[in-house]
C-alpha cells in the first residue's frame, strides 16, 4: 500500500549530522557554512513524492565561485555515525545519490526561494529562480525513501528550510490519526491488503508501558516524543497457520533501528522470544504493512509488504496439543523503543479449528504422553544424541530413536540417532 500523494507531514528540519564546517540556528532550520569543504545538510525525514521543499538564501559571499548543489540521496543521514560522512556531494548519479546538474548560471540571490520536488516515477524539478520548476533529471522509478541534501560549497553560505504543499502536523498522535483518516476517506486503499483481502478481523489491541499521552484509537497505537517505550499487546493468542497485518503510520526519522517484537508466553516475557526489527530485515517506512504469521512448526516470520520472508523465534505449540497438559496462551507484543511510533492493526486471519490443530509429524514421537517437558510423567533420564539435550525420560527417548523423531527441544529439532540412561544420583 503505497502513500505517493501523502500530505499529511512532521514539520522539515536540518539534520543534526552534518559537515564539519556547517552550524544549525533556530531550531535546526537555518545551516550556516562557516568556511568552505564539508559542508553537507541533510532534511531530517525522507521526503515524500510531490511534496515541494524550499530553501530560502539568507545570505551570499561573493568570495567563491558557484552558488550551491542539491541532490537527492537514498543514503538515511544516521547511516553516517557509522560510516565517514562524504566532503561533498557526489559529482555524478549513481544508485544511492541523484544529482541534478543545473543548466547555464542560475539567478540566486539574497531574499530569493530555491525549490525542489521529485515524482515516484523518477522526475526530479527545481525552481531555481522562482520562474517555475523545470526538469533537471529523470532516473528510474524512486521506490525507497529519499532525503534533500545540500552542499553549500559556493556563494551561498547562509539557507533556510521552509515546508509548502503539505499539511504539517506537528505531535504524533495527531499525525498519526490524521493518516488514519487519509486511508478512511480512500476505500480503495482502506480495505485491500497487500498481503490478503476479505478475510481479515479485528481484535483488541492494548497499550501498556507508556506515559498516559500514549493511547490507542481506531486500532492505532500512538507512542509520543517523551516518555518510555511503549508496548502494545495484540490480545489474540497465536496459533499455527493465523497471520496478523500491521500497518506502519508514523515515524521519527532520526533514530536508528524500527522496532522490536517480542512473544508473550502467558504473558510473561521471554529473551528467548524476542527480535530486534532493524535495516537487516528490510526497509521499512510509512504506510508500509507488516505481516506476521504462524508456521505449523511453531516458527513465527515477519515480512514487508510481503516480501523477504524472515524468521523471528519458534514457539512451542505442541503443549497445547493434549488437553491433559496445562495450555500455553502466546501473544505478539510490539515495543515501540526506536523509529516506528505509530502502528496500526489492519486485522488478523484466524485459522479454521483444523488448521490450527495440524501437526506437523516431525514434532511429535515419543510415549504415550506428548514428548514436551511438560507433559512427560516421568523424571528427565533420557540423554539424546547427537544433540545431547535432556528433555525427556529414557522411554520416551528410546521412542524417539526407534522412529528417528526429532528432538523436542524447539531451538534444536534435529534428528535423534540415539538415547542414553543417565542417573543423576
Amino acid at each position: 500500500m503505497a502513500v505517493n500523494n501523502l500530505s499529511i507531514a512532521e514539520p522539515l528540519f536540518f539534520h543534526q549530522i552534518h559537515g564539519e564546517q556547517i552550524h544549525l540556528t533556530e531550531r535546526n532550520t537555518v545551516a550556516i557554512r562557516d568556511r568552505l569543504n564539508n559542508n553537507l545538510v541533510f532534511t531530517n525525514r525522507p521526503i515524500f513524492p510531490n511534496e515541494v521543499l524550499q530553501f530560502i538564501v539568507q545570505d551570499i559571499s561573493d568570495q567563491f565561485h558557484g552558488l550551491i548543489r542539491i541532490a537527492l540521496t537514498t543514503i538515511d543521514p544516521e547511516a553516517f555515525r557509522q560510516q565517514p560522512l562524504p566532503r561533498s556531494i557526489p559529482v555524478s548519479d549513481n544508485r544511492e545519490w541523484f544529482v541534478p546538474v543545473p543548466r547555464g548560471s542560475p539567478q540566486i540571490r539574497k531574499g530569493k526561494s530555491i525549490r525542489i520536488k521529485y515524482t515516484a516515477e523518477g522526475d526530479i524539478f527545481i525552481d531555481y529562480d522562482e520562474n517555475g520548476f523545470i526538469k533537471y533529471l529523470t532516473v528510474a522509478p524512486i521506490i525507497n525513501d529519499v532525503w534533500c541534501a545540500l552542499d553549500l560549497n559556493g556563494g551561498v553560505s547562509q539557507i533556510r528550510i521552509t515546508q509548502t504543499d503539505v499539511k504539517v502536523v506537528k505531535e504524533y498522535t495527531d499525525r498519526a490519526i490524521a493518516r488514519y483518516k487519509h486511508y478512511k476517506n480512500n476505500p480503495q486503499q482502506e480495505h485491500v491488503s497487500i498481503y490478503y483481502g476479505g478475510d481479515l478481523v479485528t481484535s483488541e489491541v492494548r497499550m501498556d508501558n507508556c506515559d498516559q499521552e500514549c493511547e490507542v484509537t481506531y486500532q492505532i497505537a500512538v507512542r509520543t516524543s517523551s516518555g518510555p517505550p511503549s508496548s502494545i499487546t495484540i490480545a489474540e493468542t497465536l496459533q499455527r497457520t493465523m497471520y496478523m497485518v500491521i500497518q506502519i503510520l508514523d515515524m521519527d526519522h532520526q533514530l536508528s533501528n524500527y522496532f522490536t517484537i517480542r512473544c508473550l508466553t502467558d504473558n510473561r516475557p521471554t529473551n528467548e522470544h524476542t527480535k530486534c526489527i532493524d535495516r537487516t530485515f528490510d526497509h521499512l517506512t510509512i504506510g508500509d504493512e507488516i505481516g506476521i504469521r504462524v508456521q505449523p512448526d511453531g516458527h513465527v516470520t515477519f515480512s514487508c509488504n510481503n516480501r523477504q520472508v524472515k524468521q523471528l523465534f519458534q514457539i512451542d505449540l505442541t503443549v497445547n496439543d493434549s488437553n491433559a497438559t496445562p495450555q500455553r496462551k502466546y501473544f505478539l507484543e510490539f515495543i515501540m523503543d526506536a523509529r516506528i511510533t505509530a502502528l496500526r492493526l489492519v486485522g488478523i486471519h484466524r485459522p479454521t479449528r483444523e488448521a490450527a490443530g495440524r501437526v506437523p509429524v516431525v514434532t511429535r514421537g515419543g510415549c504415550e504422553a506428548s514428548i514436551v517437558r511438560p507433559a512427560c510423567p516421568n523424571p528427565l533420564s533420557g540423554l539424546l544424541l547427537p544433540c545431547k539435550h535432556l528433555c525427556v525420560c529414557h522411554t520416551c527417548g528410546e521412542t524417539l530413536a526407534r522412529q528417528r523423531h526429532t528432538c523436542p527441544k524447539v531451538n534444536c529439532r534435529k534428528p535423534v540417532a540415539q538415547c542414553v540412561r543417565v542417573f543423576k544420583d
